[in-house]
């Protein structure tokens, strides 16, 4: 049985935690995910500089990639090229949304989430974590 790698995403937000888009994926993987979690602060001092006021590291298992549904042929249908890049894009914006909602669950809203990101908010469960942090712009 091979062993399942940690990998951990970076993406860059605004203010509240309502918009959210990836940012990078770190160039190294964990065994467990409080392995790639305890290394995650870390890792987000390499991305201070981006262009978002709040940062975000997840960790969890990657994603099986899976092929995009074929389509049926038809003279007047379009290229599956295209279909397949909107999928793509449409996977990384989804992610990034449903990472954000998972945070935006276990934050206060309005000006207590500035108070609450003063310093980094860690969530661990077994089988994902995130690290958030606003930063000094």
């Amino acid at each position: 049985m091979q062993a399942v790698l940690i990998a951990m995403t970076i993406l860059g937000c605004n203010d509240s935690v309502t918009q959210c888009n990836y940012v990078a994926t770190v160039d190294k993987h964990w065994e467990t995910v409080a392995m790639c979690d305890a290394e995650s602060e870390k890792q987000l001092r390499h991305y201070t500089s981006i262009s978002y006021p709040t940062v975000i590291a997840v960790c969890e298992p990657p994603k099986p990639a899976s092929a995009p549904e074929l389509p049926k042929i038809v003279a007047s249908a379009p290229a599956p090229v295209a279909q397949a890049e909107t999928d793509a894009q449409g996977g990384v914006s989804g992610f990034a949304d449903r990472v954000a909602a998972r945070v935006r669950e276990h934050l206060p809203s309005g000006d207590a989430m500035k108070s609450a990101l003063a310093t980094p908010v860690h969530f661990v469960s077994g089988s994902y974590s995130w690290v958030v942090k606003r930063l000094g712009h």
